[in-house]
């Protein structure tokens, strides 16, 4: 028996952990610390240097006795015996890895601890001083092999470098290879030393397959603009470059990469190579692209409504002026004069109405017309305008369905078009325009995706121009693509087409090659045959009773017109020049005035501003308020809450006369 030797317990249940305390102290050990957690154990026997460490395997905490005696036998070489009510093989597979001295099952007898101690103790003395004649020897023949030991030592460091080296690649390559962007590393010549995972995927290489073949072979590479420059000669000039590189694949889709080119050099500082990391920027080129057309189509969309305002201010004074000359039957030679104004004045406002429209993406009102006329009228327009070197022929089938839709809208595809043909025939050539009944079979649906069985109307307009080529032709509906000079063309023509003509639930085709001219081919449902094209019946303009009417309108001539189509017409006016005249001319005359006639887009007081001041002094009078904008993108909850009747520019005598009439009836019998 040793008396002297150091207990440690290590035992998570009290009563068991002072038996052992008192068992030891009887057999004359000198115990040094109970505690109950691995973590304890380990700190402790460090602080406490025992001879013998007594262990449970089952302990509290994030360790558990078989962790804690490997730590302790790894850190301080400490003897450990373990005690434990569990047998299991897997708790005793884990004890044996941690070269324990003893294994004892609970419950055991007091020899049996003192034996296992005390053979412990022995072991432990039998280990160290093998330990030291292992170290003895050891040295013993380190000092006879010294003069060995000094000439392989270079050989040694050298090795041991090497392998360092070699061991810092792998984790270089593997971190690398585990990189999301495209790494390679070419020699000068343009041969691929390196390439990661990444890269193969990106260029669709086989894995393995990149390294030392010419980067040509496997992809070609350009930079997306001159400006960026040539990289290989920046990089070698300048040390660096960056920019962005568009790369082919053979068979692959075109990538788009931004680019970091380093220049490698040696230790005689000469370039050997580049370390090259390209980022695939191909989906987020066309998310900017995406954003940037949305950008632009609200910035037209905002242009157009501002300028589709200023022109609804200058096509009603011409359509107002027009009838006015065409109703007079003194008139003589001015009068058809006066109906060409009139019917050019409607189509221009038509046509305004038309790309707010197309702006907005609505569908407008939707009538059965027929189609040979309006080609008959968008030949004739283009026979006075095309060069004369440009001839335009017509040719329909007799009879020709109906179809119906936006004659204006239709109006406009033939119209841009034509125009395209046109531009296509630098020259001069041939445009045509053939309108045909067409019957939608199975099999034509079938094998044109937007088609639907039933009948048509095929307008087809082609030239003998100089034709598309596929690429182009691919993206010819796409808005703001054009292939015209800079000023010529805004790229949303034929973009307007094909919204007008789905919108119309038709479809279209193209048929062109270089040299060979183009043909598009435009399907609309026809009519069925009972339905009629409707007859507008003309109307008889309501005349007032001598009723006095306040017109306020910054617009002079717009005033004017406004006020001789009413006087004309059985009322008497007062003219206001502005929101704040208005409403004071009001104010004075409010017991004269039957009703008011305002514009919305005043200086120094809107319309709408106006009107809210008028009726706060005059709640029932009534008001028509005039607008360049579509009644649509008016305030239309102020308007409710005023009860306002609302006329939209460009508008006609009769739409003038009608509203003012219907505000006045409406006054009078209470509704309003």
């Amino acid at each position: 028996m040793t008396p002297s030797a150091r207990i440690l317990i290590v035992e998570d249940e009290m009563l068991v952990a002072l038996d052992l305390e008192r068992r030891m102290k009887k057999l004359g050990y000198d115990v040094c610390g109970v505690f109950t957690t691995g973590e304890e154990a380990v700190q402790e026997t460090g602080a406490r240097s025992p001879n013998v460490v007594l262990m449970d395997i089952c302990l509290p905490g994030e360790i558990d006795g078989v962790e804690a005696a490997r730590r302790i036998v790894e850190y301080y070489d400490v003897p450990v015996i373990y005690l434990s009510a569990n047998a299991d093989d897997i708790t005793l597979k884990r004890a044996k890895l941690t070269q324990a001295d003893a294994y004892l099952l609970k419950p055991f007898r007091e020899r049996e601890l003192q034996i296992a101690i005390e053979m412990a103790l022995v072991n432990h003395k039998l280990r160290q001083e093998l330990r030291r004649s292992h170290d003895l020897l050891e040295h013993r023949v380190i000092e006879r092999t010294a003069d060995l030991e000094r000439a392989n030592e270079a050989l040694s460091q050298e090795i041991a470098e090497r392998r360092r080296a070699e061991a810092a690649a792998r984790e270089r390559a593997a971190l690398l290879d585990k990189a999301r962007d495209a790494i390679l590393v070419r020699d000068l010549r343009g041969r691929i030393l390196y390439c990661n995972s990444s890269a193969e995927r990106l260029y669709a290489i086989a894995p393995g397959q990149a390294a030392g073949r010419l980067a040509d072979e496997l992809f070609q590479e350009f930079p997306l603009s001159e400006a960026e420059g040539d990289p290989v000669a920046t990089a070698l000039e300048k040390g660096e470059w960056l920019g962005r590189l568009t790369h082919a694949a053979p068979g692959g889709e075109e990538i788009v990469v931004e680019s970091r080119w380093t220049l490698v050099r040696d230790e005689a500082g000469q370039p050997v190579s580049f370390f090259i990391v390209n980022t695939d920027v191909t989906e987020k080129r066309k998310m900017e692209a995406q954003a940037l057309r949305t950008q632009r189509m609200e910035s037209v969309g905002a242009l157009a409504s501002g300028i589709a305002h200023d022109l609804n201010n200058v096509f009603t004074p011409l359509i107002m002026s027009a009838q006015s000359l065409a109703a007079d039957p003194t008139g003589g030679d001015v009068q058809p004069l006066a109906e060409v104004i009139l019917a050019t004045s409607h189509r221009g406002a038509s046509m305004v109405k038309q790309i707010m429209t197309f702006v907005r993406g609505t569908a407008g009102e939707r009538v059965p017309f027929r189609v040979e006329h309006l080609a008959k009228d968008v030949v004739r327009l283009l026979r006075e305008s095309f060069p004369a070197g440009i001839r335009v022929h017509l040719s329909f089938d007799e009879p020709l369905r109906s179809v119906i839709g936006d004659a204006t809208q239709i109006h406009q595809v033939l119209m841009n078009l034509c125009v395209n043909s046109r531009d296509a025939l630098p020259s001069g050539g041939d445009i045509s325009i053939q309108l045909a009944n067409f019957t939608v079979d199975s099999s034509f649906a079938h094998t044109h995706g937007a088609a639907a069985p039933g009948n048509y109307i095929r307008i087809t307009v082609a030239d003998t121009g100089t034709g598309m080529s596929e690429e182009v032709r691919a993206k010819i509906f796409e808005p703001f693509y054009t292939t015209k000079p800079a000023g010529r063309g805004t790229g949303l023509g034929l973009a307007m087409v094909q919204r007008i003509v789905l919108e119309h639930r038709g479809f279209l085709d193209v048929d062109t090659a270089p040299g060979a001219g183009t043909r598009f081919h435009i399907f609309l449902p026809a009519c069925e045959p009972d339905e009629p094209i409707a007859a507008v019946a003309a109307q008889e303009p309501p005349r007032g009773s001598g009723e006095l009417l306040l017109v306020a309108d910054d617009d002079h001539s717009l005033r004017e017109i406004v006020r001789t189509a009413l006087e004309a017409h059985g009322y008497r006016v007062m003219a206001a020049n502005d929101g704040t005249d208005a409403l004071s001319t009001f104010a004075v005359h409010r017991s004269e005035i039957a009703g008011v006639v305002c514009d919305l887009g005043m200086p120094y007081l809107d319309g709408a501003a106006c009107s809210r001041a008028i009726r706060n002094l005059a709640p029932r009078i009534p008001i028509v308020l005039v607008s360049g904008r579509d009644s649509r993108q008016l305030p239309t909850s102020e308007l409710e809450a005023l009860k306002l009747e609302c006329l939209s520019k460009p508008f006609t005598r009769l739409d003038l006369l009608v509203a003012v009439h219907h505000s006045l009836e409406a006054a009078r019998s209470g509704s309003r």
